[in-house]
């Protein structure tokens, strides 16, 4: 018996601020961007230009929402068996390619003079085994994708077709990332019909290429690629801008002098500077920082001592820095559900908080006593836009503690947080994970290394379970998490990432999925009203 995951759309920012309104029907939003876009074909898209337009122009059954959750897209619904081998993806009916004028034209030159445009099971199935044929190893749980040959009429997929709009994926194995995986990856429709009569020229040209999302290609030039809305979209995303702009530069400086002359209400910079005045900014959540200890240090592996501190922090006090984008109060982010069973979250600041200070104290002085030891000193390493932050913390520890806990602080900049992390030069640091990708397990797995060394195999056990079913991996990742808080190795303090885009008088623009996912399909310029 199979049961039935509701996946509701979460509805995208509304664009109204405060003293804010927005043209949502004629707006034009155009953004700075390094490279020059050459290939449009989803499949095999690189840098940022090209990114931009395979999230905006074509859309796959899933998508991640403004807050970097697994989203409905092409898909209305979807189902897991109860062994976690099948999934079962109900589409949308009104689903159309858009197929503009150029487009038309090149189709008569090829002999296709009526071109049926709904988006059906099939191509899903022709879109996904074009992605398992690529040299990406994403779908590779998929029932016959480590073997599949397309010349060998014996080779198959786990693909089938159940109605037009009905699509089951069976795969080998369970995959508890699977949902994730087509979320994040360029899994999208495609037409055979198309794709075969236009052969090497297919997604090379606007005149050559169908889009199915939020938006169509409608010009690609050296210097700049135009998006305009896709007329024909019938998704659930709701669109703010007449058309999007991408101008290509070449050059950092050049993208950054613009923006601030106005030429550009976005561009992208691997810098963390955030602009202070009538300026927003959109990043990813791919990097979550938090208190850091460094299990492998003298005093960073005293379990009970990690305990002592992080009970005594009051984190709803600690003031976010500028780079920070908002607040991260659980170790994993609730990305997606395998059966019925969600990926909780734990939430270890709550659980700290509500522990006794009393007590805290006494067992510090029994660990002292246990150690035979007068004091601990913790060599603390802090980014420097916290500095401010953190005196009051550190404060709080000496007053509590006396002397019998003293802080060697030091203070680093942001940009060198992978190198302290690497020398492991400290006790305790707040210091970022970068999970490889953002589900239970990629969390888990991160603190396989720096900066959390966490020695302890009974995760390691829990997560090496490949053969389980879908309801106890998720069981066991559920496990792996709480021994994390339970050890105390590491607190989420907030979300962050190197790379940024910055946009003056913008709303609802995000990135996702470590900045490769960029949706500006509800971007709009605001004016002061």
């Amino acid at each position: 018996m199979k049961r039935i995951i509701s996946v509701l759309l979460v509805l995208i920012m509304l664009f109204s601020l405060c003293s804010c309104s927005a043209n949502v029907s004629n707006t034009q939003l155009t953004m700075g961007i390094l490279n020059q876009v050459t290939n449009l074909d989803p499949l095999n898209i690189s840098g940022d230009g090209e990114r931009i337009i395979a999230t905006n122009c074509f859309e796959g059954l899933l998508r991640f929402d403004e807050k970097g959750k697994i989203d409905l897209g092409g898909a209305t619904a979807y189902s897991i068996s109860n062994d976690g081998l099948t999934y079962v993806f109900k589409l949308n009916p009104l689903a159309k390619w858009y197929v503009p004028g150029a487009v038309k034209a090149t189709l008569e030159t090829v002999g296709i003079e009526k071109f049926d445009n709904k988006i059906t099971s099939e191509d899903y199935i022709y879109g996904i085994t074009r992605f398992i044929q690529s040299s990406n190893k994403a779908l590779s749980s998929v029932k016959g994708a480590s073997t599949y040959d397309p010349d060998d009429k014996e080779s198959t997929l786990g693909l089938k077709a159940i109605d037009e709009y009905t699509l089951e994926i069976t795969l080998e194995r369970v995959d508890p990332d699977f949902l994730y995986k087509l979320a994040a990856n360029p899994v999208y429709p495609c037409d055979k019909t198309l794709a075969e009569a236009l052969d090497s020229i297919f997604n090379s040209t606007p005149a050559t290429t169908v889009c199915n999302g939020p938006y169509y290609i409608k010009e690609v030039s050296e210097s700049e690629a135009v998006l305009e809305r896709n007329p024909d979209y019938n998704g659930k995303l709701q669109i703010a801008n007449g058309s999007v702009l991408l101008y290509t530069t070449g050059k950092r400086q050049t993208l950054a002098a613009r923006f601030e002359d106005g030429q550009y209400d976005i561009y992208f910079t691997p810098s963390t500077h955030r602009l202070k005045e009538k300026s927003t900014s959109y990043t990813s959540t791919s990097s979550i920082w938090g208190f850091a200890f460094n299990c492998k240090s003298k005093v960073g592996a005293v379990a009970g001592l990690r305990d002592i501190i992080l009970s005594t922090v009051y984190y709803d006090k600690i003031e976010l820095p500028a780079f920070a984008t908002g607040k991260a109060d659980r170790i994993i982010p609730g990305i997606y559900n395998v059966g019925d069973t969600s990926y909780a979250s734990f939430n270890p600041q709550k659980l700290a908080y509500e522990r006794n200070i009393t007590l805290a104290k006494e067992n510090l002085d029994k660990l002292l006593d246990k150690m035979e030891r007068e004091a601990f000193t913790i060599k603390l390493a802090i980014p420097k836009d916290m500095e401010k932050t953190m005196e009051p913390v550190i404060i709080h520890w000496e007053t509590l503690f006396e002397e019998k806990i003293l802080i060697d602080l030091r203070v680093y900049e942001t940009t060198d947080a992978a190198t302290i992390a690497s020398e492991g030069n400290y006790d305790l640091a707040i210091l970022p994970i970068t999970p490889y990708k953002r589900t239970a397990l990629g969390v888990v797995e991160a603190f396989s290394g720096a900066p959390c060394y966490y020695a302890d195999q009974k995760i390691n056990a829990l997560k090496s379970q490949t053969k389980a079913s879908a309801e106890e991996n998720a069981a066991n990742y559920l496990k792996a998490e709480k021994l994390v808080v339970e050890n105390g190795v590491f607190v989420p303090l907030f979300y962050a990432s190197n790379d940024l885009y910055l946009g003056k008088g913008v709303s609802g623009v995000y990135i996702a999925d470590g900045g490769r996912l960029i949706y500006l399909h509800s971007g709009a310029k605001v004016t002061e009203g």
